[in-house]
């Protein structure tokens, strides 16, 4: 409900609120019109006095978390970064196999001298001016890129898993189309039944902004997102409210809100390399990939980084702070401390604030 229809609601029932009641009573007015007959003699003008007295139940939300991404300093060996890329490669094929279903894909083992037109599913481990070295589990190849395939070229870069239909004449192979294991534009919208809302806030600095933290107390079943760790003050500010804090330290997790999966991916751990500018395009990348590409200085765990699920919402910490919609997924990216975007989880609509 908006605040004006709350108002009503109220007034409806006989009641009168202040501006300092509104806030308390928008997540469940019902209840609370319904704890307020009980009162001998029955309040006119509701005070805070009264809320506070009010036996009332808060809508717990519980995000879940499907999936937390950690880096373990250690030292790597040469056989953990050889398991670590085989363990992705065999997912992302498997995508790309569901994408090529009707392409003759070999193995570059079985490249003879009778192959014409066929396709290759690889990682890139070499690029050149016109050409890259593709590999699969069974050895490697050249592939020439001519002026025809020449923007799909400049797209790719190392470590990319993809698909390639490819054309040999004489001895050499030109690609002739890329496949990327992307998500697919006809997947289903989620969105949550219950009211909620999620605040991505650029760190715990911002909510020292008091007519930020004002706005965001008015909310209704409010989930925080706030990089950058906890503060005990955060805590504190919003004790009387019922909200979520999903506080993050620089470490990728992957939450569920009913049957909504966001994506909580700190600026912190990319590889921004990957891309000439730090803007949400990136994000776009990496989903196009299906593969959270690590910072270089990072060091690898046991831990994959395929994206197997595809998320509803991702939400970063980029330079550009924006938002965009890729595919259905909702892409989030706040680094402003005097900004905030809301993210309706029940119709998927998103709000811009400046503070």
């Amino acid at each position: 409900m908006s605040e004006e229809e709350v108002i009503r609601l109220f007034i409806k029932n006989g009641y009168q609120l202040s501006k300092t009641v509104l806030p308390l009573v928008l997540s469940n007015p019902e209840q609370v019109i319904s704890e307020l007959a009980k009162i001998k003699p029955r309040p006119l003008f509701v005070t805070e006095k009264h809320i506070k007295e009010l036996s009332l139940k808060k809508t717990e939300i519980k995000p879940k978390i499907l999936k937390g991404y950690k880096i373990t300093k250690k030292e790597i060996k040469i056989e953990d970064y050889v398991n670590f890329l085989l363990t992705s490669y065999e997912k992302i094929k498997s995508m790309l196999l569901k994408k090529m279903d009707k392409e003759k894909i070999i193995s570059i083992n079985k490249i003879s001298s009778k192959s014409n037109i066929f396709s290759l599913i690889g990682i890139v481990r070499e690029k050149g001016d016109n050409n890259i070295i593709i590999e699969d589990p069974s050895g490697e190849i050249c592939v020439l890129f001519d002026d025809g395939s020449r923007e799909k070229f400049v797209e790719l870069s190392l470590d990319d898993i993809i698909g390639i239909n490819c054309k040999k004449v004489k001895e050499k192979i030109y690609a002739k189309k890329l496949y990327y294991p992307d998500i697919i534009s006809s997947r289903e919208i989620n969105k949550t039944m219950k009211e909620m809302k999620i605040a991505v806030v650029s760190s715990v600095s911002s909510l020292k902004n008091e007519k930020l933290i004002s706005f965001l107390s008015q909310i209704p079943n409010l989930i925080i997102c706030v990089f950058m760790g906890h503060d005990e003050q955060l805590t504190n500010k919003f004790s009387n409210f019922n909200i979520v804090k999903i506080h993050n330290n620089s470490i990728p997790q992957l939450i569920q809100i009913e049957n909504v999966k966001t994506l909580i991916l700190p600026v912190e751990f990319q590889d921004l390399s990957r891309h000439s500018t730090n803007t949400i395009d990136f994000i776009i990348s990496i989903l196009k990939r299906r593969y959270i590409t690590l910072d270089p200085t990072s060091n690898i765990n046991d831990n994959d980084f395929v994206l197997d699920e595809v998320p509803d919402i991702i939400i970063s910490n980029l330079k550009e702070s924006s938002y965009k919609n890729y595919k259905g997924t909702t892409i989030v990216s706040n680094s402003d401390p005097s900004k905030v975007f809301l993210i309706d989880l029940k119709n998927r609509e998103i709000e811009e604030k400046n503070f």
